[in-house]
């Protein structure tokens, strides 16, 4: 058997060991061939020729597997194309979904519920971006937990020299004291209390924003810190209070602000004048350490427990008993301390004393 197609003029066009292409079809192997049409009109035949010559119809078998044949195509693509939708669909679902809830989840943080989170499914993509958005609302939601705490810390400090101030007015004007000196004396105490609370708060501003101005010059701080200590001696002593000095010679000189330098040595030995009882020493310590030098205030005062000791810079912060308001100060000595000295390029931290007690040092790198 050989097969041959030819077009619509009975030309034969293609041939498998059959018809000569080129060939015109006759009367009878037009009748014999399988007419080939498109949306009616005839565009062709296919037959096959015997071993004469002569051309026959393609059997009833053959036409039905050509028919099953294009029906199971047609099928395929069509079921092809559906499981391709459904695909696509789900697909679609994954990933806008979670889109859809994370932005939800956006706007509620923006009206301030901070506590909101995205749900995390699987370790793709999206449940990466999910995580990092839990992390940010964490972030946020733990900086606006310090900002509530930092404002009831503001107005409880205002609050008390406030209540002080008011109450000595109002016993000036209504005649029950005289206006006296030492009448006048606790008002302007006050005052002086409020200015500098407010003072320190523009300060740890001005530090947080990066916008603290500093006239840096080469500093000896061993100097400084000896000229420090000895106007502190006095009120050591009224104490009953050992300041013990220890410079090492030949330190060289830090590249800072002499005034922001001097206000972090003050704020430190403070600390220590309120909280160490009398009887107590204090020592304090300037030596090199690598290329900086290394100054500590260390006492035997009653101490920090171990895992407070990170929260003696956060504002406001006075542990308990030991530690209490009944102290003084603004509880905004440490926290400027800090700000200063990360300004210059240093680091401070507060460790325990051994055998009981407080240390607080401070490094700063030396003027290149």
């Amino acid at each position: 058997m050989a097969y041959w197609v030819a077009d619509a003029r009975g030309i034969v066009v293609a041939s498998m060991d059959g018809m000569p292409v080129g060939s015109q079809l006759g009367r009878a192997e037009r009748s014999a061939a399988r007419a080939l049409e498109r949306d009616g009109e005839l565009i062709g035949y296919l037959g096959v020729s015997t071993t004469g010559g002569a051309a026959a119809a393609l059997d009833a078998p053959a036409a039905g597997y050509i028919t099953r044949l294009r029906t199971a195509l047609v099928l395929g693509g069509l079921l092809a194309f559906l499981v391709a939708l459904v695909v696509a669909v789900l697909l679609t679902r994954s990933i806008v979904s979670p889109l859809r809830t994370l932005m939800m989840t956006t706007q509620d943080i923006a009206q301030g519920q901070f506590e909101a989170r995205v749900p995390v499914r699987g370790r793709d993509e999206i449940a990466r971006l999910a995580e990092a958005f839990n992390q940010m609302a964490a972030s946020l939601e733990q900086a606006e937990a310090a900002r509530r705490a930092q404002t009831a810390d503001i107005a409880h400090e205002l609050r008390n020299p406030l209540a002080v101030l008011q109450s000595s007015l109002e016993a000036l004007a209504d005649g029950v004291y005289e206006p006296t000196t030492e009448n006048l004396t606790p008002a302007l105490d006050q005052v002086r209390t409020l200015n500098r609370i407010v003072e320190d708060l523009r300060t740890l501003a001005l530090a947080e924003a990066g916008r603290l101005s500093l006239d840096l010059q080469p500093v000896d701080l061993g100097v400084l810190v000896s000229r420090i200590a000895e106007s502190y001696q006095g009120a050591f002593r009224e104490k009953h209070l050992l300041l013990q000095v220890t410079v090492s010679s030949s330190l060289p000189h830090v590249l800072a602000d002499y005034a922001r330098l001097t206000q972090v040595i003050n704020n430190i030995l403070l600390n220590a004048l309120r909280y160490v009882p009398s009887g107590g020493h204090v020592h304090l310590v300037v030596e090199p350490e690598g290329e900086g030098i290394r100054t500590c205030v260390i006492d035997d005062g009653p101490g920090v427990p171990a895992d407070q000791l990170p929260r003696l810079f956060d504002r406001f912060w006075r542990g308990e008993p030991s530690r209490s308001r009944a102290t003084g100060g603004s509880g905004l000595g440490l926290t400027i301390a800090r700000q200063i000295i990360e300004v210059h390029g240093g680091r401070i931290w507060a460790e325990e004393t051994p055998g009981g007690g407080l240390t607080l040092c401070f490094w700063l790198p030396v003027a290149g």
